[in-house]
């Protein structure tokens, strides 16, 4: 019988956990193993999970629903989207002293009873916990990921769409460096739409109008719904998931350890990752203008103040 991927979900009675099983689910990317705190909510979202088939054409009815970790045994992915949402007004790094404590005990299930999966990490404040991630699972870079900037990045590849008029499928651009506000880099340099610059498109004001909105897209939702948004992060996350159970080679920016990449050892940033079978099989430097090299360090000095914070949880 032919192997099929395992993935589990931890945090899936949340928004973001359910919109990563529902997207995993449409894609067919394997059997799915749904897991939260309180067993009802992910028995709950499997069974509305399972309703859809008949109207979606999947066939999956079954989901391991449950609050037990060690369901994830042989899973090849393990997506973490538990920890506490932000509210508004308040800040990614405001979340650590919550979420770190969470991450921590979810990581030490995943060593326990999963470890050889691929580890994708979706709690917030996001560079911060996939250094937690790490530390905890002692599993090497590659099987270690943060999810951010592919939602960081599709935020910037829409808000250059609407801003040019054109189909956010011909805007290839990337966000690196850190997953908070003020601190992620939009790479403007080397954004193109249909293999043309988007400073032929845009004027240096509406690029940076551009850029101000993806920074802030975080918070605009959360603002407008009074809750994190989930839908692109669920499909971002899923995307991810999908290049490594399909060992795809595709090319997205991922929160990884770095080591050397733009000069930088031992720190977490959003940086250009192939993700295949391997999980983050190798890490890729592009050309950035003075500011932008600026920008990263200053994203990377950032996250790093945030890991020093954390590593008092690992005490």
């Amino acid at each position: 019988m032919i192997k099929r991927p395992k993935i589990a979900i931890v945090g899936a009675g949340g928004n973001v956990g359910a919109a990563v099983a529902q997207w995993a689910v449409q894609k067919e990317l394997g059997d799915l193993v749904l897991i939260d705190i309180k067993a009802g909510p992910a028995e709950g979202r499997a069974l509305d999970l399972t309703q859809c088939g008949p109207w979606e054409g999947f066939n999956n009815t079954g989901f391991v629903a449950t609050d037990k970790s060690e369901a994830m045994a042989g899973c090849d992915v393990v997506v973490m989207t538990a920890g506490v949402p932000r509210k508004p007004g308040q800040t990614r790094e405001e979340l650590i002293n919550i979420n770190a404590g969470i991450v921590k005990g979810i990581c030490g299930d995943v060593k326990k009873h999963a470890p050889d999966a691929v580890l994708i990490v979706v709690s917030n404040p996001l560079d911060a916990m996939v250094f937690v991630a790490k530390q905890v699972t002692g599993f090497p870079r590659e099987r270690v990921i943060g999810s951010a900037g592919v939602l960081d990045s599709a935020r910037f590849r829409t808000y250059l769409a609407m801003a040019a008029g054109v189909s956010v499928e011909d805007v290839q651009a990337m966000v690196l460096g850190a997953h908070t506000d003020k601190d992620m880099v939009p790479i403007v340099s080397n954004a193109m739409i249909g293999n043309v610059p988007v400073a032929r498109f845009l004027s240096p004001e509406k690029l940076t109008e551009v850029i101000e909105s993806t920074k802030k897209g975080g918070a605009t939702l959360t603002g407008l719904i009074g809750t994190s948004a989930w839908q692109a992060p669920g499909a971002g996350t899923a995307l991810m998931v999908e290049a490594i159970v399909r060992n795809q080679g595709r090319v997205v920016p991922c929160t990884v350890e770095l080591h050397g990449e733009f000069g930088v050892t031992g720190a977490f940033a959003g940086v250009p990752v192939k993700l295949s079978a391997k999980g983050a099989e190798r890490t890729f430097e592009i050309e950035l203008s003075a500011s932008e090299k600026e920008a990263f360090a200053k994203a990377v000095a950032a996250n790093t103040e945030l890991m020093n914070i954390a590593k008092g949880f690992l005490s």
